[in-house]
């Protein structure tokens, strides 16, 4: 080999020399700093983790924060900063600081499930249930959380049942606020013939069938529709016509919800076997019942009484909670003609013996004679009073 190629060997080779050097300086220098950066994400992540354990969530949030600037797309640390930011969330109770840690928690990892019920239970706490759904269903389509779906379901089923209800009760309020107008209505017409005072024109409107409809319309022990005056609670005070059970109809006073004063009761239809054509109490009240002085008129169908019976009825004296109580006086109308007038005494509704005579009728004894004496007015032992209150 001339002088010449063993020179440019000599350069050949110095070239190759330094480009091995430069590429065993490379590789040293970038395991050097690989091994540096994953040392220190290693050690900034347990550092993480004993803050973790210790409950200082804010410091262990930090030192993953700093883990992960070393290594941005590393998703285990992203999960350790959304698992700290819900334990954090934990011990901010139901506050907006607690949805804030949860929010944060969902940012780093869209999938944390604890995230998003703890967002949910907070809502429900609160009765905000519409943000309810809303966390819960974008925790399902993040998660696919069974239990979210279920929880979602059953709030719509609820929702559905409520809302079914409510327009059920809407539909009822407004088939009673209907009826409730019709019936004022009705009664409307009805006042001026009450406030005239002719009996026999209150009992010929009774008798129409709108009114009887409505009676029949009436169920329970206490009024069932009423017109009149109300205080600005909307108790019936003053004035007013009250519709009962079995065909009642009350005009007079009110006070406090209950029937006080004076009061015309009355009763204007019947059966078409029964032999009453219409009763009437018209007299004093208190405490919703017939109480004090007042008089029974009890009118009968002459063509369904015996031609001895009477026709007519009017009881006067003292009522005791619409029993009869004291001394009674009654005028009879006799179907034959002419009149028969009687005194008796009752007691807590049940007229007391007068005769021990023989009332000429089984189980029945006499507790009056006609003024004349020529007929004797007998009882059974029954109570007696104003229809509706004997019991």
């Amino acid at each position: 080999m001339d002088k010449e190629n063993k020179n440019l060997l000599k350069i050949v080779m110095a070239i190759v020399i330094l480009m091995v050097a430069g590429i065993i300086c490379y590789l040293v220098y970038y395991m050097v700093s690989y091994h540096s950066e994953a040392n220190k994400v290693a050690a900034f992540i347990l550092a993480g983790n004993e803050k973790l354990d210790n409950g200082d969530y804010e410091g262990a949030i930090e030192e993953y924060d700093q883990a992960l600037d070393l290594d941005p797309e590393r998703q285990e640390i992203k999960e350790a900063i959304s698992r700290a930011y819900v334990l954090m969330g934990g011990t901010f109770g139901t506050g907006d600081d607690a949805i804030s840690a949860y929010e944060h928690a969902i940012v780093y990892n869209s999938e944390n499930k604890s995230a998003y019920w703890g967002i949910a239970n907070i809502y429900e706490e609160r009765a905000d249930e519409d943000l309810v759904l809303e966390t819960l269903n974008k925790g399902y389509e993040a998660t696919e959380d069974a239990n979210m779906k279920i929880k979602i379901d059953n709030i719509e089923i609820e929702r559905a049942r409520i809302k079914e209800e409510e327009e059920e009760k809407a539909r009822e309020e407004a088939e009673k606020a209907a009826i409730e107008a019709e019936h004022n209505d009705l009664l409307e017409k009805l006042l001026p013939v009450f406030i005239s005072g002719d009996q026999d024109a209150i009992k010929s409107a009774l008798r129409e069938e709108a009114y009887m409809e409505m009676a029949d319309e009436a169920v329970g022990s206490g009024i069932c529709f009423y017109y009149g005056d109300k205080d600005d609670s909307g108790k019936k005070i003053g004035k007013g016509i009250g519709v009962y059970q079995d065909g009642y109809y009350y005009y007079g006073d009110f006070d406090n919800d209950k029937r006080q004063g004076k009061g015309l009761w009355i009763r204007a239809f019947y059966s078409d076997s029964s032999a009453l054509g219409s009763f009437i109490y018209e007299g004093n009240w208190d405490n919703d019942k017939p109480n004090g002085t007042g008089s029974c008129t009890i009118n009968y169908y002459a063509d369904k009484v015996s031609s001895s019976g009477m026709t007519k009825q009017v009881i006067i004296g003292n009522y005791k909670d619409g029993l009869e109580d004291g001394k009674m006086v009654l005028t009879g109308t006799l179907k034959k003609g002419g009149s028969a007038k009687y005194s008796y005494t009752a007691e807590n509704g049940i007229a007391q013996k007068s005769s021990n005579e023989d009332s000429g009728v089984k189980g029945q004894y006499i507790i009056a004679k006609s003024e004349d004496e020529s007929s004797n007015l007998t009882s059974d032992g029954s109570k007696r009073g104003v229809e509706g209150f004997i019991n």
